[in-house]
């Protein structure tokens, strides 16, 4: 799949997820801040995050400053080591990661991991690919944290970081740019991962709609296209209807 750095407003640009099930590879935020660049999410592994390194050369932005992880998840964060930034994430993440990294990360020990719970089998699978130089290979553990939100003024835009949790990542958080019009979801509306899934898996539609919002016109999920609030608002008027059968 041929992928390429988009802009989706001003200010707001978006590496897109790649929609193949086995890749496990969710999308990139890259906002223009004026004299410097942020990224929301790192991607899944050092090699996409060179390319993505590339098109931001190849487009002008200015300095990566700083990384914000939606969540904790692998192909959300395992990218961050190739851009030696600081990271900025919930609280949780910190703690879930700082124990990541204490294990002993290798092609081994990813099918050790299968071994031991084969419905890690994809996710891990593409992980493997998504790592090739295991060596080479670190977590990046936040330096910024918060509880519950936190504004952080980057260049001339101003940042919105808030936690929602969710079945998904009890770390999740969304990042919105209010005057772009713009709020980044992660996958904080999702169901849990699939080795954690006891019953059939279903978004969250009262997260959507506790998240929907007139002051933001476009929702950037982690593993789907954009959507509009027009999009989001009729969505989330076919469940009501659906509900109330």
């Amino acid at each position: 799949m041929q992928q390429k750095l988009t802009q989706l407003t001003g200010q707001v640009w978006l590496w897109p997820h790649n929609p193949s099930y086995t890749a496990v590879q969710s999308s990139v935020g890259v906002i223009h801040c004026g004299t410097e660049t942020v990224l929301v999410d790192a991607g899944n592994g050092p090699g996409l995050a060179r390319r993505i390194k590339r098109a931001l050369s190849q487009h002008g932005f200015p300095l990566l400053s700083r990384i914000i992880y939606t969540h904790h998840h692998w192909d959300h964060t395992y990218g961050a080591c190739e851009f030696q930034v600081p990271v900025v994430a919930h609280a949780k993440c910190k703690s879930i990661l700082t124990e990541a990294a204490k294990k002993p990360w290798s092609a081994a020990y990813l099918r050790q991991q299968i071994e031991s719970n084969p419905k890690l089998r994809a996710s891990y699978t593409a992980l493997e690919r998504a790592v090739r130089d295991w060596k080479a290979f670190h977590i990046v553990v936040p330096e910024t944290v918060f509880e519950r939100s936190l504004s952080l003024q980057c260049g001339r835009v101003r940042l919105e970081l808030e936690h929602v949790g969710g079945r998904h990542a009890e770390d999740s958080i969304v990042v919105k740019v209010p005057e772009a019009g713009v709020m980044f979801l992660g996958d904080c509306y999702y169901p849990p991962p699939l080795h954690l899934q006891t019953s059939e898996p279903k978004i969250s539609m009262s997260m959507l709609e506790a998240l929907e919002s007139e002051a933001y016109s476009l929702y950037v999920g982690g593993h789907a296209k954009p959507i509009t609030r027009e999009d989001l608002c009729r969505r989330l008027e076919r469940h009501s209807r659906i509900k109330r059968r």
